[in-house]
């Protein structure tokens, strides 16, 4: 049976938001934070950043309607992005550090937060990850789910990125680790390897400080996450990488 143009798909994971395919479009839950996210994505297409979704307002049911972006999502637990993968999401994300600096630095409501840029900070997708982004072959496609952006460091993308890959699992080998920490620092450019991974610790810490806060606050969207184990999984990660740091910093 074919879908019609106005029929719901719905995407896979969305663990926060819960997005719907309609047509072309992306369909998906606003917040307060919304009116944020959507200023910086409609500043990224003035910089003609490519491999990102484009606003295109809101639908009857109080959804924001995004641009589609086409591409393979590898299943994170089940398959492991390519060197030349890595390599990809990386360059594309030192472009986007770049554009994005030119950011307006004045206060917003983001979603965890709502404050001014400090000084050395710039937007963060803050969820730069390998199930939010699209790959065609070798090469990113796209990188979705936006909610979360909000002030950070550049490292804190690279970060959360490696977390997801290199060091998602606590007894991966270190020897793999290494490689592909070397490759996202690689890839990004001009980057210390043994700084992400010093980073990852801090990144995630503050990633479960702020889901915990937010389920607390009641927000929806992290409530889902704690349905989904969050932020007791990481926490639980976290313990067992900090016990494999030293051997994890004599592999690189």
């Amino acid at each position: 049976m074919n879908n019609g143009p106005d029929d719901e798909i719905l995407l896979p994971g969305g663990n926060v938001g819960g997005a719907v395919r309609v047509g072309d479009t992306v369909r998906r839950p606003t917040g307060p934070w919304t009116p944020a996210i959507h200023e910086l994505l409609d500043f990224l297409a003035t910089t003609g950043l490519p491999r990102i979704p484009r606003v295109l307002g809101i639908d009857e049911k109080d959804r924001e309607i995004l641009t589609f972006l086409p591409g393979r999502v590898l299943d994170i637990g089940r398959e492991t992005l390519s060197d030349a993968q890595v390599r990809s999401a990386m360059q594309w994300l030192r472009s986007y550090h770049a554009a994005v600096a030119g950011f307006p630095r004045e206060s917003r409501r983001w979603r965890f937060v709502e404050r001014a840029l400090a000084p050395g900070e710039i937007v963060c997708h803050h969820d730069s990850a390998m199930y939010n982004m699209a790959f065609d072959g070798d090469d990113l496609a796209g990188v979705f789910d936006w909610d979360v952006a909000g002030p950070g460091i550049p490292l804190d993308d690279v970060a959360i990125f490696a977390w997801n890959t290199a060091v998602l699992f606590p007894d991966a080998d270190a020897a793999e680790v290494a490689h592909v920490l070397r490759t996202i620092a690689d890839g990004y450019g001009a980057l210390d390897p043994h700084a992400v991974l010093d980073r990852v610790t801090i990144r995630m810490t503050e990633s479960a400080n702020r889901i915990a806060a937010a389920q607390a606050a009641g927000d929806p969207g992290m409530l889902r996450l704690g349905e989904a184990g969050e932020p007791a999984a990481t926490r639980a990660r976290l313990a067992v990488l900090a016990s494999r740091l030293p051997e994890l910093h004599a592999a690189l």
